[in-house]
């Protein structure tokens, strides 16, 4: 299992890697660069997004067993 540290590295991977300019609303909305700053400062939307990520990649491991 992966570590918090990792997880988050993993889930700031997946996002630099997404569109320009692409936008996320979590309670309001987040431009790609904002939520990228969110999740550097650990902040309750930062953390939010990764749990909402990790929640996502499970679901996929499970599609595709």
């Amino acid at each position: 299992m992966m570590n918090y540290n990792e997880l988050k590295k993993l889930i700031k991977i997946r996002l630099e890697a997404a569109p320009s300019n692409i936008g996320f609303s979590i309670g309001k909305c987040f431009s790609k660069e904002e939520l990228l700053k969110e999740i550097e400062n650990e902040t309750e939307i930062g953390k939010l997004f990764i749990k909402l990520q990790l929640e996502y990649l499970r679901s996929m491991k499970n599609w595709y067993k």
